[in-house]
């Protein structure tokens, strides 16, 4: 029985405009939750990078002890020793995009690493997962190997490195070394195959920042193709 005077009990519904403003707020925390998620990828890559060079630089430590020498560098892309002097092309280095002498595989063949990953940059192992070398229809990656800083035999220098060579300060390994618009395929920029770019950085260094691997075994962060840091200003 109602009592004279009693309203009936009514759910109140949200209006238009407060679910605009929830919808509003979903949205905004979604988007800092993808930047964070981003960034947290971003960071995870680049340590696995510098952990992929470390293990490199113990790799080039225990050859140098067996061989008294540092192994020559490959010449074409592909998951295969490519450093004799058979190999005579040029443009298709397995490191720069084509560009340059690339970290021997012999590493790998010869156990001085366990995982052929090593021998990349993760963040292209991620970037270039399908398309192809510009020749030998390798496995687009291959173009992508850590660039090495020693003279190869199919380049006319010496077979490795001889002498004192773990100690100076010249960069042993790298993420990349040439710019895009520097390297074989420059004309083609930013077109492939000189679409890529260095790995790593943000802000005003966004996409130009590299790792590399010196000689003491430190792996240092360097404006791409340097040996300068960051920080560095004229």
């Amino acid at each position: 029985m109602r009592i004279a005077g009693d309203r009936p009990a009514r759910s109140r519904a949200f209006t238009l405009i407060e679910l605009l403003i929830v919808v509003a707020i979903i949205a905004i925390l979604a988007t800092i939750a993808v930047v964070n998620f981003q960034q947290g990828m971003e960071r995870a890559l680049k340590s696995s990078d510098a952990s992929n060079l470390h293990v490199v630089a113990i790799a080039l430590q225990r050859y140098m002890v067996d061989f008294n020498t540092l192994p020559p560098a490959d010449r074409i892309a592909g998951p295969f020793q490519s450093h004799g002097p058979e190999f005579t092309e040029v443009g298709n280095g397995p490191a720069a995009g084509g560009s340059w002498d690339g970290l021997p595989w012999l590493l790998y063949d010869l156990h001085y690493v366990d995982n052929w990953r090593y021998l990349f940059c993760p963040r292209y192992l991620k970037l270039y997962p399908g398309g192809n070398t510009v020749k030998g229809n390798q496995p687009r990656y291959h173009n992508f190997r850590y660039a090495y800083n020693s003279s190869a035999m199919s380049s006319g220098g010496h077979s490795g490195g001889v002498g004192n060579i773990m100690s100076g300060a010249t960069w042993m390994v790298r993420d990349l070394y040439l710019d895009p618009k520097k390297g074989w395929y420059a004309s083609d920029y930013p077109d492939f195959p000189a679409d890529y770019h260095y790995p790593w950085g943000e802000g005003k260094y966004d996409d130009l920042l590299e790792l590399a691997l010196y000689p003491d075994g430190a792996v240092r962060t360097k404006i791409g193709g340097s040996d300068l840091s960051p920080e560095y200003s004229n």
